[in-house]
C-alpha cells in the first residue's frame, strides 16, 4: 500500500510551463507545427463543409419551382388562337421541420469542430512521438560518445603500463576491441539520431530541429493526483465530445425523418391565358406526396443509425478510460523505473571510480576496469532510456488531458 501511494503521489509533471518543459519544442512553436499539419487543415475544411451544410438545412431542401407553357391552337371555322399558362410553387416545411433542421446543422458544426480539435490532438502525439525518438537517439548517441572518450583513455592507460612492464598485452588488447566496440555503437547511434532528425523534419517542415538535442531533465513532482487526471481526460477528450455529439445528431436526424413521414404540401399560383386572351384566369394550386413505405422504411434506417451512433459513443468513452488509465499507470510506472535506474547507476559511478582506483595502485587488473565501465555505460543506457519513457509518459498524460500544445479545449460535463 504504501508503494501505491507513494507511486501515486509522485505522478510527475510540472505545471503548464516551466523549467521542465525545455526539453520540448517552445509551446507556440509546437502549436504552429500542429495547427499545419495537412490532417489539421482536412480537418478544418470539414469544418467548412458543416458550416454550410448547416446553412443549407436552415434554408430547408425546397426551392421555387416555376413552369409554363405556350401552344399554338387552331380551330376550324374560328381561326388560330395562341394559348399559354405559367405556375410558381413551392413546398412548404410543416411545422417543428424547421427547428428540426437548424438543430441538426448546429450539431453537425460542433462535430466537426470536435473532429478538428482531435486531429490536433493525434498530431501533437505524433509530434510527441517523434520528438521523444530524436531525443533518445541523441542521447544515446552522447552516451556512446562518452563510451569512446573512456575507453580511449582506458587504451592509452593500458598501453602505457604495457610499456612500463605493468600491464599484460592482454589489457591492451582488451581495451582495444572494447574502444571499436564503443565506436561501432557510435557510429550506428549517430545514424539513428540522423534518422529521426530527417523524419521529424519531414514530418513537421516548420519545426526548426535544434543543432543539439536539450538536456532531459528527471521528471518532478505533479500537480495533479491519478483521479485528477483521469477526470480531465475524459472533460476534455474531443474524440468522447465528438462521439457524444454524432450520436446527438443522428437522434435528430432520426426525429427529423420521422417528421418526415407527412410529406411537405406545395402551394402556388397559376395563370392561364386561352384562345388569343378571350379566356383568361388566375388560380391556387396545392399538392402534397403520399405514401407510406418508402418513408417508414427511412424512419426505421435512421433510427437504427441513431442507436448504433449512441453505442459507439459508449465504446468511446470505454476506450478514453482505457486510455486515461494506461497514461497513468505507464507515468507511474515510468518514474518508479527511472528511479531504481538512476540509484543504479549512481552506484556504478562509484564502482568505476574504485576500480580506476585500484587499477591504479595495481591492485586490480586492467580487465576488470573494461568489465566496469561496460557495466556503468550499460547501466548510464538503461537510465536515459527510463528518463525518456518517464518523460514521454508523462508528456501523454499532459497532452491527452490537453495540459500543453493542444490549445482549443472546452471543459464540459456529461
Amino acid at each position: 500500500m504504501k508503494t501505491l501511494a507513494f507511486a501515486v503521489t509522485i505522478l510527475a509533471v510540472a505545471g503548464a510551463a516551466g523549467a521542465s518543459d525545455t526539453f520540448l519544442p517552445n509551446a507556440d512553436i509546437a502549436t504552429a507545427a500542429i495547427g499545419s499539419h495537412p490532417l489539421v487543415s482536412a480537418a478544418e475544411a470539414r469544418l467548412s463543409v458543416a458550416a454550410a451544410e448547416a446553412r443549407g438545412r436552415r434554408a430547408g431542401n425546397h426551392d421555387f419551382l416555376v413552369s409554363g407553357s405556350y401552344t399554338r391552337r387552331d380551330i376550324k371555322g374560328e381561326g388560330s388562337y395562341g394559348e399559354w399558362d405559367g405556375s410558381i410553387s413551392r413546398a412548404i416545411r410543416l411545422p417543428g421541420k424547421a427547428s428540426a433542421d437548424r438543430k441538426i446543422g448546429a450539431l453537425g458544426i460542433e462535430v466537426a469542430e470536435n473532429a478538428r480539435d482531435d486531429a490536433r490532438h493525434q498530431v501533437a502525439l505524433l509530434l510527441k512521438d517523434y520528438w521523444f525518438e530524436w531525443l533518445g537517439a541523441s542521447i544515446r548517441a552522447d552516451i556512446e560518445q562518452l563510451a569512446v572518450e573512456a575507453y580511449r583513455r582506458e587504451l592509452e592507460m593500458a598501453e602505457r603500463r604495457h610499456s612500463l612492464k605493468e600491464a599484460a598485452l592482454i589489457d591492451v588488447e582488451g581495451a582495444r576491441s572494447a574502444l571499436a566496440a564503443a565506436e561501432a555503437a557510435l557510429l550506428k547511434s549517430n545514424a539513428r539520431k540522423l534518422e529521426a532528425e530527417r523524419v521529424l523534419s519531414t514530418v513537421f517542415p516548420d519545426l526548426t530541429v535544434p543543432h543539439r538535442a536539450p538536456d532531459v531533465p528527471a521528471p518532478s513532482v505533479a500537480e495533479y493526483s491519478a483521479q485528477e487526471w483521469r477526470d480531465l481526460i475524459l472533460m476534455r477528450s474531443h474524440e468522447l465530445r465528438m462521439a457524444e455529439k454524432e450520436a446527438e445528431q443522428q437522434l435528430a436526424l432520426a426525429r427529423r425523418v420521422r417528421l418526415d413521414k407527412v410529406g411537405d404540401p406545395s402551394v402556388g399560383v397559376r395563370v392561364f391565358s386561352e384562345r388569343g386572351g378571350e379566356d383568361t384566369g388566375v388560380g391556387l394550386i396545392f399538392s402534397m406526396p403520399f405514401g407510406p413505405a418508402r418513408r417508414n422504411a427511412n424512419s426505421d434506417a435512421q433510427r437504427a443509425r441513431a442507436l448504433a451512433a449512441e453505442a459507439e459513443a459508449r465504446h468511446v468513452r470505454r476506450v478514453i478510460e482505457e486510455v486515461a488509465d494506461r497514461d497513468i499507470t505507464r507515468a507511474e510506472t515510468g518514474l518508479n523505473v527511472w528511479q531504481q535506474t538512476m540509484a543504479a547507476m549512481t552506484a556504478s559511478e562509484q564502482v568505476v571510480v574504485r576500480v580506476r582506483r585500484a587499477v591504479e595502485l595495481g591492485e586490480r587488473d586492467m580487465v576488470e576496469l573494461t568489465r566496469a565501465l561496460a557495466q556503468h555505460y550499460d547501466i548510464q543506457r538503461e537510465e536515459a532510456s527510463a528518463r525518456i519513457a518517464a518523460q514521454d509518459a508523462l508528456t501523454q498524460l499532459r497532452i491527452d488531458s490537453h495540459e500543453i500544445w493542444v490549445a482549443t479545449h472546452h471543459d464540459h460535463q456529461d
